[in-house]
């Protein structure tokens, strides 16, 4: 007897204790969820902050960057000057040497024979005499322009050395800035990656902690727990969201079912169909969920939400973010054992949680 009574409370204890197991596994991993995302939004933040620093530390860069080669321009101009004022310098020096050369023979006679060679000249004595002292009066000139040009020619050639020094040492400074501007933008690249992979991690997270905490046993509670509400739901105009697949519509926004007046619209698809996303958002759920098959649940931003479920197959994953028009999954395929069944996509639009009827918004063409 002692042993039937045990047993009994045995089997009637074993759910409870596997009831409160249960709970207790499902309240630790709700707090390990909670913790990861709150972990995720703080490292968020400071790689958020670390993004914007670098930023402004690329701004300081480029703005150092543009002094340089502005620097670099007035540099090479002065060059250019300098070079053109070396090449007229050196024309001077060759005229002024040619012009020499043509006087040099007769002031050599002068020099060696003067009067030999002022009785050979064709001309009175005295006009021989005057001429032969403005030939040197002109040589004289000659020799001091000649000697002034030359020293302008050292002086500009040192000045072209070191305008070409100054150029070296700035092509230098400028490949360190451009380098160091390069190292800065790989760095907000991957801030920005890190920012995106922790936005993604919240999402994930936060859906595992709704699930943990069992809230998901509803799509009502799904929606509401998931996408975030607007004071002012946004207006989707008629036709801008264009039909999710290839079908027609074969239960419309309040039509009697057995659970009371539908709350979306179904589509019959073609077998295999695509299935796109009306709106552009951020995938809040996606995966099976009780009675809809595989679901995705999207936030389309200012309290909009899309519920899209039946598919057999997904192509995004929560935390993800969507453009209009961008594939999502795709229905059943063709069986042949029922060659007459038809895969059933469900639509279903909420603002702040609450169903509207989504025919208008959805009319037209494919969304895609």
């Amino acid at each position: 007897m002692k042993l039937r009574t045990a047993l009994c409370l045995a089997l009637l204890t074993a759910p409870a204790l596997a009831q409160a197991d249960a709970k207790r596994d499902a309240q630790a991993a709700l707090r390990a969820h909670t913790q990861a995302a709150a972990a995720a939004r703080q490292h968020q933040r400071e790689v958020s902050a670390k993004a914007a620093l670098l930023a402004e530390q690329q701004v300081q860069a480029a703005a150092a960057l543009r002094s340089l080669e502005d620097q670099t321009a007035q540099d090479s101009a002065q060059l250019a000057s300098l070079q053109a004022a070396q090449g007229i310098a050196a024309q001077q020096l060759a005229q002024a040497e040619a012009a020499l050369a043509k006087l040099l023979p007769v002031m050599q006679r002068l020099s060696a024979a003067p009067a030999a060679t002022l009785l050979t000249a064709p001309m009175p004595p005295e006009d021989a005499v005057r001429g032969i002292a403005i030939m040197q009066g002109i040589a004289a000139a000659i020799a001091t322009q000649a000697q002034a040009v030359q020293t302008q020619s050292v002086h500009l050639t040192q000045l072209i050395a070191a305008a070409q020094a100054s150029q070296t040492k700035l092509a230098a400074s400028a490949a360190a800035q451009q380098s160091a501007e390069a190292a800065l933008t790989a760095q907000i690249s991957a801030a920005h990656a890190a920012e995106m992979a922790d936005a993604d991690t919240v999402a994930a997270e936060a859906a595992q902690a709704l699930a943990a905490q069992h809230k998901l046993d509803t799509l009502n509670q799904a929606v509401q727990n998931l996408v975030p509400k607007a004071a002012t739901p946004v207006n989707l105009k008629a036709g801008t969201g264009g039909a999710p697949v290839a079908g027609h519509i074969i239960q419309r926004f309040g039509a009697a079912t057995l659970a009371g007046p539908a709350q979306g619209i179904s589509y019959g698809a073609a077998a295999g169909a695509r299935v796109v996303t009306p709106c552009a958002g951020t995938v809040m759920f996606a995966g099976p969920f009780p009675a809809y098959g595989l679901m995705i649940i999207a936030d389309c931003g200012g309290g909009t939400s899309v519920v899209l479920a039946g598919m057999s197959h997904l192509d995004v994953a929560q935390g993800q973010r969507l453009a209009h028009g961008q594939p999502v999954g795709s229905m059943q395929g063709y069986d042949a054992s029922a060659p007459t069944r038809q895969p059933v996509l469900y639509v279903e639009l909420r603002q702040n949680g609450t169903p509207v009827d989504p025919a208008a918004w959805l009319a037209g063409r494919s969304s895609g």
